[in-house]
């Protein structure tokens, strides 16, 4: 399978990944990190396994991100082997109710995440969230 093949996969991955939040269904939005996936998020909190992060990300996403969307600015991906990948991934979001309900206004970040092929599917064993200031 070449190069083309596998970052097609990657980005089929990530397109799973933000679908699912923009869909409010985070099973989706998580079915593409391993079990024993590793996220840091935005505030630079580390959680381990799939479990931990839905729990997590699922409470949040029920009060200030129910209504919030994101959009893709930029996707590029890097081979690392055959079946390891780098892919940077630069969002907007809007629809962020903020931590005391107010509102944030657009935010725009990029995600770095580190992905596997494992029985042909890419699944994300490392991502990391920051936001941008610029």
């Amino acid at each position: 399978m070449g190069c083309e093949l596998d970052t097609a996969g990657v980005a089929e991955a990530i397109e799973v990944f933000i679908s699912g939040w923009n869909d409010h269904d985070l099973v989706r939005h998580f079915s593409v990190f391993a079990e024993d996936a590793d996220f840091v998020d935005v505030v630079g909190r580390r959680m381990r396994g799939r479990a931990e992060i839905f729990a997590d990300q699922s409470a949040r996403h029920a009060q200030r991100f129910a209504e919030s969307s994101v959009r893709t600015l930029d996707l590029d991906i890097r081979m690392l082997r055959e079946d390891v990948a780098l892919a940077h991934y630069r969002w907007e979001m809007v629809g962020d109710r903020g931590p005391d309900g107010s509102g944030t206004g657009v935010r725009r970040g990029i995600f770095t995440f580190t992905l596997c092929r494992e029985s042909g599917a890419w699944l994300v064993v490392a991502a990391h969230n920051t936001e941008s200031i610029v």
